[in-house]
């Protein structure tokens, strides 16, 4: 492994300070849940005070995890932010989040502590006193596996599961382009050292519930292709989701669908949350650069993967997204 200079600089901050919130952003995926909880693991390998910060209960959604930890490890968010409780901690690491706006109602953390952001959005604003990005890896979990190796710390048990299903959640189980060959020797040493990959897979390709089932029958039923059958797109509107008894958390991933047709180069997902508030999924397979797409309405992510959330008519808006994708088609 090479060694950057801010990666060590990071790994040295970390192992001479102490008392860390631990954030990553909201709505988060497998990567930013895998990489919290990993730093958390890290530091406690160290010895190290530290608290991780939640914008949502999502403890019994990643229990494979969550299993690990005392109620007292974690702080979810509140109406009121107990900020004497945060105050306690001087430092805070902040992973896979590219702007302080992704840090939600905790991103006044940013003026009252060290901050340390690490992070592989080649987007990222670099708003820590120590940043380091590197939209070459994966994850943000891998870059968590770099610093336990400078470190001298063996990745395994809950740390190394963390770490694996942070990877696997990014890299779609090593199947998605950014896959490469470190990718595939991380999670070999992982399994080496004892690391349950099945079980990880198992977690991240289940379904959470029979709702979740019946929502995504709405979906697909709802599938379009363009012409050209190189864009596909999933939508669900406020009132189709209503009609389901279904966590809002639950409701992820279904850009999977539309991109996993043969032949297909983008796949999108349109899911309406709330009344002319839709959330947008964008993937591509292999020239596409759906991040540019993401940028022009607001959001933003990686080049292969990105997302944004716009405020309009529910089919205007999806008409002027794939108007858009068309150009790069």
């Amino acid at each position: 492994m090479k060694v950057n200079n801010q990666l060590k600089a990071i790994s040295e901050y970390t192992k001479e300070n102490n008392d860390y919130l631990i954030i990553g952003h909201i709505d988060p995926d497998g990567d930013a849940v895998g990489s919290i909880m990993a730093y958390k693991f890290l530091l406690d390998k160290l010895g190290k005070n530290s608290l991780l910060l939640l914008h949502s209960d999502i403890t019994e959604e990643y229990n494979i995890l969550f299993n690990y930890l005392t109620d007292e490890e974690y702080y979810i968010f509140n109406e009121n932010i107990n900020n004497e409780k945060l105050d306690k901690y001087e430092n805070a690491i902040v992973l896979d989040t590219a702007t302080v706006d992704r840090l939600g109602d905790y991103k006044n953390i940013i003026n009252t502590h060290y901050v340390i952001n690490i992070d592989h959005h080649y987007d990222n604003t670099k708003y820590g006193n120590l940043n380091y990005i590197n939209s070459n890896d994966p994850a943000v979990g891998k870059i968590v596996f770099d610093i336990a190796k400078l470190l001298n710390l063996k990745p395994d048990g809950k740390l190394g599961t963390a770490i694996a299903l942070a990877v696997l959640a990014d890299t779609g189980s090593l199947k998605y382009p950014n896959s490469n060959s470190d990718t595939f020797r991380l999670i070999a040493n992982l399994k080496e050292l004892g690391v349950d990959i099945v079980e990880i897979n198992r977690f991240l390709q289940s379904y959470p519930s029979l709702n979740y089932l019946k929502m995504l029958s709405k979906g697909l039923k709802n599938i379009k292709m363009s012409e050209d059958k190189k864009i596909a797109w999933l939508s669900l509107s406020k009132k189709e989701i209503d009609e389901l008894n279904i966590n809002e958390n639950e409701i992820k991933n279904l850009v999977n669908y539309p991109r996993d047709i043969r032949g297909i180069e983008v796949g999108i997902s349109f899911v309406e949350r709330k009344k002319d508030f839709v959330d947008i999924s964008l993937r591509s397979h292999n020239y596409v650069d759906v991040s540019k797409t993401a940028h022009k309405f607001g959001g933003g992510g990686h080049p292969r993967a990105s997302g944004a959330k716009v405020e309009g008519d529910f089919k205007k808006v999806i008409k002027e997204v794939i108007s858009e994708v068309k150009s790069y088609v």
